[in-house]
């Protein structure tokens, strides 16, 4: 198989790493520590200049103290003697007059004027031998001793330099060698066996966690592809066979009962549910009427969302369970409330038509495979719902496939699986989203095909394909949760109006007497 815009390969990552790294490390040391050096260099200068004035202090002290002309001479030869034997003969020592003309110098001849580059020093000197009664000695050295120390201190440097650079990128690339380098060639060997269709071959690297973290999710990756085209296989061995899956039965349905004290009857139980219910709708409409700010308003929140959406669930009652998290989330978040309802609300310009065209799609595709189903239904995820998938997956709200989602119910196994292979031919599937639970029930015992979809716009959605016996097993005789065309939940009339707060507090104390709630 050939592959198009296969990238070309360039200089190997080791290298741009270390080369990379080196570079800038280098960079960095070479412009501190020339800052260094330079500043230690002009140090040394000043050091010098400082040692030069030193040593004309006890001189010019002689040629104050000197009674004629000849001592003068004799002080400067005596100082431009001392300072040749002690290895210093480049110090050139000059007497000047106060109007800067030399007076007296060592040499014989010319006085010898120092270059511009030399290292000078001065210090005034008073003589009644010199015009004006006051002049200054002057002391200088050349530079070219300095400036041969300052290139051997910069070749240091730069030596210096080079090794810590080559040392920064032998050290990275041995370490790129041992942590990525061979861990990433086991693991392009490992993906390479998966695209030829060995994806069993993969195995966990040693080196960086990162690494062994990425092998360990294609590998996965590759067991998910691998399981989810043997259901799809054997998906489609069932529709053409027309075999039934011998699976497991559903979780036995749940007595009136269960879950309420010793010695109830059908008639409390029923009685209990209904309040129960009544309550928590007054605790919803309380929270749609108020506001964020609203400190009561919030506290009432807190407690929904943490307590009263669980007893709405286990009551059955899915849209009111909805419609507290929604209600109670508006509340706590407001903006990521508006946020999220506003993405939603841009995934399709008219939802009611979107829906409408999807469900004549869905039929059309049935009805084309010969398989009649007894209700198509379908539902709107919740803003809450949304919302916490989002964080809990950390999924954009493109990502997420079931804000959308229809339910196809059927009469036998056989028609599912029928239904599953005509929507699969007509539209372009999402492989890894499909889940065959009538196969393979949950632990619960849930069964159910799961597929999802892309529509024409580009939009998935989720199907679920079942049985009338599957959904009453799963949804305990009802489809709470699912909107069959509606696009918004009602709730009944009559015995959920409004309750005044005084009945809810009377209508919570006698559920916490009774131990329902908290």
């Amino acid at each position: 198989m050939s592959l198009s815009g296969v990238p070309a390969r360039g200089v190997p990552l080791g290298w741009r790493l270390g080369l990379t790294t080196a570079v800038i490390v280098t960079v960095v040391l070479g412009i501190v520590t020339a800052f260094v050096q330079k500043r230690e260099i002009d140090r040394g200068r000043e050091e010098r200049m400082r040692f030069l004035t030193m040593t004309l202090a006890p001189l010019a002290a002689d040629v104050g103290d000197a009674s004629d002309l000849a001592a003068i001479q004799d002080r400067l030869t005596r100082f431009q003697a001392a300072h040749a034997a002690s290895g210093f003969g480049d110090v050139r020592v000059l007497l000047f007059d106060a109007e800067g003309r030399v007076f007296a110098t060592p040499f014989t001849g010319p006085a010898p004027l120092p270059s511009s580059d030399a290292t000078t020093a001065r210090v005034p000197v008073r003589s009644r031998l010199i015009p004006g009664g006051s002049g200054s000695l002057q002391v200088s050295q050349d530079e070219a001793r300095f400036r041969s120390m300052s290139r051997r201190l910069w070749q240091h440097w730069l030596l210096t330099l080079a090794v810590g650079a080559g040392c920064i990128l032998v050290s990275l690339y041995l370490a790129y060698f041992f942590l990525i380098e061979r861990p990433l060639r086991g693991l392009l060997e490992g993906v390479r066996q998966m695209e030829q269709g060995y994806w069993s071959g993969l195995e966990i690297p040693r080196g960086a966690w990162e690494m062994r973290w990425l092998a360990y999710r294609f590998r996965n990756l590759g067991t998910q592809l691998e399981e989810t085209v043997r259901r799809l296989v054997e998906a489609e061995r069932r529709t053409i066979a027309g075999l039934r899956a011998a699976a497991p039965a559903g979780p036995p349905a749940r007595a009136a009962g269960d879950g309420a004290p010793a010695g109830a009857s059908l008639q409390e139980v029923a009685f209990r549910k209904r309040i129960l219910r009544r309550y928590l709708v007054a605790r919803c409409r309380y929270l749609e009427t108020r506001q964020s700010s609203d400190p009561a308003a919030r506290a009432v929140a807190h407690e929904v969302w943490e307590r009263d959406v669980h007893e709405a669930q286990k009551l059955g009652e899915s849209a009111l369970k909805s419609r507290l998290e929604d209600a109670a989330f508006r509340v706590l978040e407001p903006d990521a409330f508006a946020d999220v309802q506003r993405s939603a609300a841009g995934l399709t310009s008219s939802r009611r038509k979107w829906i409408r065209d999807r469900e004549a799609e869905l039929k059309a595709a049935l009805t084309e495979a010969g398989v009649k189903p007894r209700a198509l239904q379908h539902r709107v995820k919740h803003v809450a719902g949304i919302w916490r998938k989002m964080k809990s997956k950390g999924l954009a709200i493109e990502q997420i496939h079931d804000i959308f989602a229809f339910r196809i119910l059927l009469e036998t196994e056989e028609e599912c699986y029928l239904a599953l292979s005509a929507l699969h031919h007509r539209f372009e599937p999402l492989l890894l989203r499909f889940k065959d639970y009538i196969a393979e029930p949950k632990e619960n015992g849930y069964q159910s095909l799961h597929t999802c979809i892309r529509a024409p716009g580009g939009l998935v959605y989720e199907v679920q394909i079942r049985t009338v016996a599957m959904h009453e097993a799963a949804e305990g005789g009802g489809a709470a949760h699912w909107k069959y065309k509606k696009e918004s939940v009602e709730m009944d009339g009559g015995e959920d109006e409004q309750l005044p707060q005084g009945v809810l507090v009377s209508l919570k104390d006698a559920l916490r007497r009774r131990g329902i709630g908290s």
